[in-house]
């Protein structure tokens, strides 16, 4: 999660500003009452993101049994409705172990490909990278999907899910919460930014978490999962 304070720098480099109730057009109901944000199409600003994007080009084990049964959920999945597709891609994933990316990869931030999130488990932003890339593979556009980086009212903490947009209704699939519907987490998230494979929305600083913290400890509290 050390890119929620780095993007604020890198944002500075490809950015335009934007009224609010433009920002947010497209980005659904859970951050619709969000202040003024920015946006900007360069994602060369999120290194992490653009390594996962390209993740088929990553060596896969065929042979490893996660990996495998992603595969036959996709194709179990094909002809599902939407909704289903949604609950049942959140739930299966959310059954894997989140580990912190010091205890798997030995540094403070790794944003891993499926491959390496189905091998190994993850953290919040892995769970969302997987989902989403689960997603596209069952049909789901780009512009359907967005990561939102968030901070967390409930647990002082920040954390990242998914975020879907599907014949005008909105759903989050998170990995703290088997519940889809965006309503159930309205007063729990506020967002950092959010993106896809296209766009960057950066949204103004949540005050709560300005408050809370020390201005002069930049690190991200605890329980981040």
């Amino acid at each position: 999660m050390i890119w929620v304070r780095l993007l604020v720098l890198c944002m500075t480099l490809s950015y335009c500003v934007v009224s609010s109730k433009h920002a947010i057009a497209g980005d659904g109901h859970l951050f619709s009452q969000e202040s003024t944000a920015q946006q900007t199409t360069d994602l060369s600003v999120l290194p992490p993101w653009q390594r996962v994007l390209h993740f088929k080009t990553i060596s896969e084990d065929k042979e490893n049994v996660s990996i495998l049964m992603w595969r036959k959920l996709i194709d179990s999945l094909r002809d599902e409705e939407k909704s289903e597709q949604l609950f049942k891609v959140n739930l299966w994933l959310n059954s894997f172990p989140y580990k912190q990316d010091n205890h798997i990869y030995g540094k403070s931030d790794h944003w891993s490909s499926p491959t390496e999130f189905l091998i190994h488990g993850g953290d919040c932003e892995d769970f969302a990278i997987t989902k989403y890339i689960t997603l596209r593979e069952l049909g789901f556009t780009a512009e359907e999907l967005k990561i939102a980086i968030v901070y967390d009212v409930f647990s002082g903490t920040d954390h990242a899910f998914l975020l879907v947009n599907q014949d005008g209704k909105e759903y989050v699939l998170d990995n703290r919460d088997h519940i889809i519907s965006s309503d159930h987490y309205k007063d729990r998230y506020k967002p950092y930014y959010v993106f896809n494979e296209s766009l960057l929305t950066t949204f103004e600083k949540p005050v709560i978490a300005s408050t809370i913290r020390d201005a002069e400890n930049n690190a991200v509290l605890p329980g981040n999962r």
